[in-house]
């Protein structure tokens, strides 16, 4: 059934203020309309240079409702359901009065908040959201796209916003993920968020389908976001249900809203499998590598790996990846692996995001030099792989006939991920790899 999509992108800052409180003041404000089917949370490009924060579009369908209805949150002191079906409603009244509410909240004093909202009956295809979440857009191609669409839309000051918004209505979800979101009194803005972390403990225990809720390597309530924003935390999970339970199990300052979103958080949308030579910045790519040196480590703690698939790039393990950047240590030259990671553009280099040991070379080392048959006394080496020669006589051996025992290896083959608190939004936790992840490796 037809219904009006509305979305928009980039009101926020660093400072405060968070695109998905927009969805829920806009449901509040535009309740003259009914919502069709649950808000839309869609993480793009996580490696563009202006994001405000963590680069998140919303998109809200509305019109009038038919069918059955489902609960998706409170706002304004009353429950918010959703319709599965309904009819659309103009475009041009939605983006007037959404618009009308965005201008209030959004954060125009920061240079890189740039605001975009759309809406339209018709929705973008499926392969804008693919650019959106992979490659950089511009801004250009959209509005012409939104033209012919019929669509209505506005922008502020640079527009950009408007890139995300249309990327956010074109996503069809191949894999999802769902997340609630509870909201802070306004009141309480700017003050310490009161979360109690054996609560997020025991529902992380309690739970099955939840996941990123609390990092025990850290010590770290990982559902409290870190910046001044109206979030109060935000619990995402496989299972719309089991979030709904979960929010009740969080203790602590109680929340002034909340809202259930259907997102593409830990899908890994944004990865895609890349020859070294063909990697461009800004990419997120999947490659298949041998390591060909040490592990290097340099100032600030970060392991430097040099890898080819046939061609050559640096590998880097940043130091907040902890456990990640530990096992990569214990890399030599001969494994083989498999990572995912974004582009940096200089140094040119893989920012490791996960890892996958699908191969270890055999650890060895010298124990003596060999014996000469004719002396009976220890060979003298002459150099690295140039052989022996026994200093008394003049005989001479080869390289590999030296006494060497095998090392065991601190690693072994398998999958590696950073702790909680360091990875993005679209990272797609072990816990979620299916056996058809694994197989395409």
């Amino acid at each position: 059934m037809p219904k009006t999509y509305l979305a928009f992108d980039d009101t926020d800052s660093p400072g405060g203020m968070c695109t998905t409180y927009l969805a829920a003041l806009v449901i509040k404000d535009l309740d003259d309309y009914d919502l069709i089917g649950l808000p839309r949370l869609v993480r793009l490009n996580p490696n563009v240079p202006w994001k405000t924060r963590g680069n998140a579009a919303i998109c809200l369908a509305f019109g009038r409702g038919k069918g059955r209805t489902s609960l998706c949150g409170s706002v304004g002191g009353r429950d918010v359901r959703c319709y599965e079906s309904g009819t659309a409603v103009e475009p041009e009244a939605l983006v007037e009065k959404a618009s009308r509410v965005l201008e209030h909240v959004s954060r125009f004093d920061c240079e890189q908040t740039n605001p975009g909202i759309v809406a339209t009956v018709k929705r973008p295809p499926q392969s804008l959201y693919l650019r959106g979440v992979r490659e950089i857009v511009a801004l250009e191609e959209v509005e012409t796209m939104l033209a012919g669409l019929g669509a209505s839309w506005r922008k502020y000051k640079e527009g950009r916003g408007l890139i995300g918004a249309c990327a956010a209505i074109a996503w069809r979800p191949r894999d999802r993920t769902w997340e609630v979101i509870a909201y802070r009194h306004p009141e309480k803005l700017g003050t310490d968020r009161i979360i109690d972390p054996d609560s997020v403990m025991q529902m992380d225990k309690a739970t099955k389908a939840t996941f990123n809720n609390y990092d025990y390597e850290n010590g770290h309530v990982a559902i409290a976001p870190g910046s001044p924003c109206p979030i109060l935390y935000g619990i995402r999970g496989d299972s719309a249900d089991e979030l709904l339970m979960a929010k009740g199990m969080i203790r602590g300052e109680e929340p002034d809203m909340w809202l259930l979103f259907l997102t593409n958080q830990a899908t890994e949308d944004h990865i895609v499998d890349r020859r070294i030579r063909s990697i461009r910045p800004r990419d997120s790519a999947r490659i298949h590598a041998q390591v060909v040196s040490k592990p290097v480590i340099i100032p600030g703690k970060h392991v430097i790996v040099r890898v080819s698939d046939g061609e050559e790039i640096d590998a880097a393990f940043y130091e907040p990846s902890r456990s990640l950047r530990a096992v990569a240590r214990g890399l030599l030259p001969g494994d083989e692996i498999v990572l995912y990671g974004s582009v940096r553009e200089s140094p040119r280099s893989l920012n490791v995001e996960k890892m996958c040991i699908t191969g270890l070379t055999e650890s060895r080392r010298k124990l003596h030099n060999p014996i000469c048959p004719a002396c009976a006394k220890r060979m003298g080496s002459l150099g690295a792989g140039q052989g022996f020669r026994c200093k008394k006589c003049g005989a001479k051996a080869p390289a590999e006939s030296a006494e060497i025992e095998k090392v065991p290896r601190d690693i072994r083959p398998g999958w590696y991920e950073p702790p909680v608190a360091s990875r993005r939004h679209l990272h797609k936790p072990l816990r979620r790899m299916s056996r058809v992840d694994i197989d395409n490796l």
